[in-house]
């Protein structure tokens, strides 16, 4: 009985701890990135924070959710990336007992899945920006020269 009260409690666990990442992992000028915390009980609201992590270092006016306006607990923020941008992000929980925690904590800190920057006395949640020359990979392959001779030669060969 005590390992399948163990087998539960390991697989439970996860689930127990909050949530947060953003999608998509990787954003270029003008699309957009959603980042998501799961947030326990006793926040009431959360404030995302978006700064450029790069020179010029711009930070661009913070967004608030209060608990009422997130869907059970989780608080969702969406940021348009803006040209020559490289932006990072964190949060800021405000409490119940009006006492408030910074998210992500220090740069030493581990998240899973995301990368963690310090800017100043801050730290930002980075997002990665397409580089220019990155290949498209959605286009079509061209065939080969000698996958075309192969054609030619059975299409030939088949005539006769």
């Amino acid at each position: 009985m005590k390992r399948l009260l163990v087998f539960a409690f390991v697989f439970l666990l996860p689930s127990a701890f909050a949530e947060m990442s953003h999608s998509p992992k990787e954003v270029s000028e003008g699309e957009e990135f959603t980042t998501w915390i799961d947030a326990e009980e006793d926040v009431k609201a959360i404030t995302f924070y978006v700064c450029t992590l790069e020179e010029p270092h711009t930070c661009y006016k913070p967004e608030t959710m209060d608990r009422n306006d997130s869907i059970n607990g989780r608080f969702q923020f969406t940021y348009k990336v803006k040209s020559n941008d490289f932006p990072g992000y964190k949060y800021e929980l405000e409490k119940d007992d009006n006492s408030t925690e910074k998210i992500p904590a220090s740069e030493y800190s581990y998240y899973e899945g995301l990368e963690v920057e310090k800017m100043g006395d801050s730290y930002y949640f980075k997002v990665n920006i397409k580089s220019d020359g990155e290949e498209d990979n959605s286009s079509l392959p061209a065939p080969s020269f000698i996958l075309s001779l192969i054609f030619i030669t059975v299409l030939a060969l088949g005539r006769r």
